[in-house]
């Protein structure tokens, strides 16, 4: 759009506007009103300060700030010049002005609303259509599949890479927690479940029964995660879909194997552990041909990547070296080793693996979230992993995508700006340290969550005690204040922060206990 526009705002934020309009390419003019903030402005305000204007004819538009409220339809039929509302913050403007060809303004909505629904949508929907464009590729020659049926999944050079979610220390699970661990795996995105055996114990007896409950629960393929051979046979005698994994200890035992199954260089019969990539490449590259010859039909290689500190850029580089040179070879990828070793969240080291991954042609990444700190993980790596797939489609690099993974930070920081002007006819009071006071005669609360759930029970001093659930802080306010069980504002302003701060640790994974510090 070539014409001018005319952007509204008020005293308060007419430097951000004229700093955020600058960034951008289109032609701007901005109208400061006699108001101090511009969600404030109103259709008599608007329309007196532009009738004093003689050229609103050379203006294509006039954007209004998002959040504001007059009838933006009366003001263009008086003005006669098309109004539409712009983004809610001015850190939006100039995002909204550089999509303004893609993008149909509104009347009621704001831009920043829209062009947020308009590219999350957009992504959502390219997304799928690559992935449908995947099924096309099945029959292809270096393309296999993991399971069979309903329950199978396709991997290999047209595949992005499949996401793999470890149950721990499977064996000792119930049914019931092996279904509400596969529920949550499942619905954060593993397109296999993996039955992670443990290394105290040979465990071969409870492997049927793992394998009968996921089956009739999932439709997902199941792999197995163990290197005892008891256990490997008997995974296959009930019809595992994935082995994880084999290595030069047991290699020998499953000649003409025909489910796929991942080798890993290393053999504890010898006590040999290969640390250097080039001793892992030659040796895993030795046990690949060895699986040939004993007619494995589909070996998968994992050079195991290393922990930070513990040789982890020698270990990417092995993964980057071995693809170089056996590019037909499928490739295993566990992260775990990274991210739960070290004391950082996980969500851009998750970010920055499944980039390289992508990089390298990765077909599988296995998750573990064996610890509180890498809980949600397999939700970080399916995100991660469809942002990867859309940057490689749109030959970009994996931002401005329409997904993301800033959970803790943003892109751009939206915030009303503070005019020390307003201090003048105003007492200024420095907040003192907390203070004491009275007791509410109605009771107190304490405060859990449970369950992505905040739970505040109400113990009473006269009636009955009172537990209220709910998903956000302002549900369990607004059912304290209807069943009128607080009668001090001083009561109210710390439900308030302890709610609010229930919430936050349920939405960043924290753990939540009253009145400690959540960060």
């Amino acid at each position: 759009m070539d014409s001018r526009i005319l952007l509204l705002t008020g005293k308060r934020a007419e430097r951000l506007v004229r700093d955020y309009s600058s960034e951008s390419d289109v032609e701007t003019e901005v109208e400061v009103l006699p108001i101090s903030i511009a969600s404030f402005m109103n259709l008599e305000i608007v329309l007196k300060k532009l009738k004093e204007k003689n050229n609103l004819e050379k203006f294509s538009m006039v954007m209004v700030p998002g959040l504001a409220e007059f009838d933006l339809e009366e003001a263009e039929t008086e003005l006669g010049t098309p109004f539409f509302k712009g983004p809610k913050h001015a850190a939006d403007i100039s995002l909204v002005l550089n999509n303004l060809n893609s993008l149909e303004l509104s009347k009621e909505i704001p831009a920043s609303d829209l062009l947020e629904d308009e590219i999350s949508s957009g992504a959502k929907k390219f997304l799928q259509e690559i992935k449908e464009k995947y099924k096309g590729k099945i029959g292809e020659s270096d393309n296999f599949e993991i399971g069979g049926g309903e329950n199978s999944v396709f991997a290999g050079p047209d595949f992005p890479p499949r996401i793999v979610g470890e149950i721990i220390n499977a064996p000792k699970l119930s049914n019931e927690e092996l279904i509400e661990i596969g529920e949550k795996y499942a619905e954060e995105g593993a397109e296999i479940l993996d039955i992670g055996m443990t290394t105290q114990e040979e465990m071969s007896r409870e492997i049927p029964r793992i394998i009968n409950v996921l089956r009739e629960n999932f439709d997902l393929p199941l792999s197995i995660d163990t290197t005892e051979k008891e256990e490997i046979r008997t995974a296959l005698d009930v019809g595992i879909d994935l082995i994880v994994s084999i290595d030069g200890s047991t290699i020998d035992y499953f000649e003409g194997l025909d489910t796929p199954a991942v080798i890993i260089p290393r053999n504890p019969e010898e006590d040999y552990y290969p640390k250097k990539r080039s001793d892992k490449i030659d040796y895993l590259e030795d046990l690949l041909e060895k699986a040939e010859k004993l007619d494995y039909e589909r070996p998968v290689a994992d050079l195991i990547l290393e922990p930070i500190g513990r040789d982890f850029v020698d270990s990417l580089m092995a993964f980057q070296e071995f693809r170089e040179e056996n590019s037909k070879i499928p490739l295993f990828m566990g992260i775990g080793n990274v991210i739960e070793l070290c004391d950082a969240d996980s969500i851009g080291m998750t970010a920055l693996l499944l980039g390289s991954a992508n990089e390298m042609n990765v077909d599988f990444v296995l998750s573990v979230e064996a610890s509180d700190k890498t809980q949600r993980n397999i939700s970080e790596i399916s995100t991660a992993r469809d942002m990867m797939i859309l940057a490689k489609h749109r030959n970009s690099v994996p931002k401005d995508l329409g997904l993301d993974l800033l959970r803790f930070k943003e892109k751009r920081k939206l915030f009303d700006p503070y005019e020390k002007e307003i201090e003048k006819d105003a007492e200024v009071v420095e907040a003192s340290l907390e203070k004491e006071f009275p007791r509410d005669s109605k009771g107190f609360f304490k405060i859990f969550t449970e369950n992505e759930k905040i739970v505040a029970v109400f113990h009473s001093f006269e009636d009955s005690n009172v537990v209220i659930k709910g998903k956000t802080a302002s549900e369990v306010a607004d059912e304290i204040v209807d069943r009128n069980l607080i009668s001090e504002l001083s009561h109210a302003t710390y439900l308030g922060r302890e709610l609010e701060k229930a919430e936050i640790a349920i939405r960043t994974g924290r753990g939540y206990i009253q009145e400690e510090k959540l960060f």
